[in-house]
């Protein structure tokens, strides 16, 4: 059974990063709830749970909003429909709600569970927050019609299949313009059939930025890129400082551009850590600080 190494996106026998702690969800295994609390802690009533020191969220899915009038859609393209939380009145974007709209931002993963029985959660995977839709008319525990929030979540992976269609798109772009859509918050009422693109879109942007913003020389140790790609651009890496892999959607200030020796260093070495910990602190002479950080990796 695959086992997706949480904080990451990778599976478990692809991560070896040095020092750092991988917390395993196995898709399709059960766990208890109460389990997920005593280890990571978080809010123990709702939803979307928050754990302080982690470096994601975790989503429960079930059947508790249908009482309300609405309910989650899990679609044919692997997308999924969830409504954020709040019980009476308009639903909106605090707390919950805020950390899954902004968890790319913040550098924190989503991962999706589904209520399967009481006090048993089912894992589905890891996803990305694309956009959201504002629903009306949908009641609230008193029977009162308000708006709700249903977030529009991609599934995530490594290998994007539009990555290079979504790299075209920002291939013209500035330095600054590149900032700006690699800081791009999820929007309102995007059609479904963009969810996917919309999210590589954005962790395109956050890979092309980086790489600009280095002007081939590697951001660890101001060497000069080592050669030259076949399209002439010096050859860099982009790496997760808050992650243990290098997928997925970040922020620009988590993400620096090293040569391939720095970055193999990153993972591997036997000071690995103590790198990436100089690695954050020289970002944050680059871009400042990223809001969320200093979470647990």
């Amino acid at each position: 059974m695959m086992q997706i190494v949480a904080g990451t996106g990778r599976t478990k026998d692809s991560v070896r990063a040095a020092g750092s702690v991988g917390y395993v969800f196995e898709l399709g295994k059960l766990y208890v709830r109460r389990e997920l609390h005593a280890r990571f802690r978080g809010q123990e009533q709702g939803g979307i749970i928050t754990p302080a020191g982690y470096p994601f969220i975790l989503l429960i899915t079930g059947e508790a909003g249908i009482a309300y009038g609405y309910r989650d859609e899990a679609r044919a393209d692997g997308s999924f429909l969830y409504y954020g939380e709040g019980q009476v009145g308009p639903m909106e974007f605090v707390r919950g709600n805020r950390a899954v709209r902004d968890h790319a931002l913040e550098g924190r993963d989503l991962h999706l569970f589904e209520k399967v029985r009481s006090g048993q959660l089912r894992y589905v995977g890891q996803f990305v927050c694309a956009s959201y839709q504002l629903v009306e008319d949908v009641p609230d525990a008193n029977g009162e019609p308000r708006q709700a929030i249903a977030f529009e979540l991609a599934p995530f992976a490594e290998d994007q299949p539009d990555e290079d269609l979504a790299a075209a798109d920002i291939a013209d772009l500035s330095l600054e313009q590149l900032r700006e859509a690699a800081l791009e918050k999820p929007t309102a009422n995007a059609e479904p059939v963009q969810t996917k693109r919309t999210a590589y879109r954005r962790s395109a942007a956050v890979r092309a930025y980086t790489l600009a913003r280095a002007k081939g020389i590697c951001e660890g140790c101001d060497s000069p890129a080592p050669f030259l790609t076949a399209a002439g651009r010096p050859y860099l890496e982009p790496h997760h400082t808050r992650r243990i892999s290098d997928g997925g959607p970040d922020h620009p200030s988590a993400v620096i551009a090293l040569c391939p020796t720095c970055h193999t260093r990153a993972h591997y070495a036997h000071d690995g850590v103590e790198l990436n910990h100089a690695l954050i602190a020289h970002l944050r002479e680059i871009e400042g600080p990223i809001r969320g950080a200093g979470r647990r990796r």
